[in-house]
């Protein structure tokens, strides 16, 4: 109850507008799904830059990912082998990673990252930081993780904007390790590292106040 007061607080409207249409047009919507569906290969983004050439209209990929995520359904077997599929064929060279917020009995935000082997599910270790969240604290959250550790040839994260930092991108390239991302809105192609943080909420956080 504190932690939903707390961001209500922080980042609820100060003043409430008129209610009225809210989310993109049909047509926009339409344009999207039709040239996703023409180009399976394109991202978000490229959507996005595409449609501001053809049309004139400024959208932002995040809007893109949540149209894709309701409206486009792919045909079967149309996009070559599943997720699940690349995974084995990956094995033991491919790590998960993933963060997850949380709050202390005080209010203070804590930022958790997870880093789980996709093969054996063996847990590989946790970065933990106080506070906001920036470009060389993930890399040194990373770090934390992994520490003594071989490294893997892979490893698959989700589309949150803290893994675009150039520090971020910087340092995996430097460790040789190559970053695979998941599929938008379809948290079945990083299934194992997000029932992890469930169970770790409900077994553990749900019932511990630290």
């Amino acid at each position: 109850m504190l932690v939903k007061r707390k961001y209500r607080a922080l980042f609820s409207p100060k003043r409430r507008g008129r209610t009225g249409p809210k989310g993109p047009d049909k047509e926009l919507i339409d344009a999207v799904v039709e040239m996703k569906r023409r180009n399976r290969r394109w991202g978000c983004r490229r959507i996005a830059q595409q449609i501001a050439v053809a049309f004139g209209i400024e959208i932002d990929k995040d809007v893109v990912r949540r149209i894709l995520a309701i409206h486009f359904r792919p045909e079967p077997g149309s996009s070559g082998p599943s997720w699940l599929t690349f995974l084995g064929h990956m094995k033991d060279s491919l790590w998960s990673a993933d963060l997850f917020r949380l709050e202390s009995l005080t209010l203070q935000t804590h930022w958790v990252l997870v880093v789980m082997d996709q093969f054996t599910r063996r847990i590989v270790g946790f970065g933990i930081h106080r506070g906001s969240v920036d470009g060389m604290e993930l890399c040194r959250m990373f770090q934390q993780a992994i520490r003594r550790k071989s490294l893997p040839k892979y490893l698959s994260t989700d589309n949150d904007p803290l893994y675009r930092f150039h520090q971020w991108e910087a340092n995996l390239r430097i460790l040789e390790v190559t970053e695979i991302k998941t599929v938008p809105g379809v948290p079945f192609s990083h299934p194992f590292v997000e029932r992890l943080i469930g169970t770790i909420r409900r077994e553990g956080l749900d019932e511990t106040l630290f």
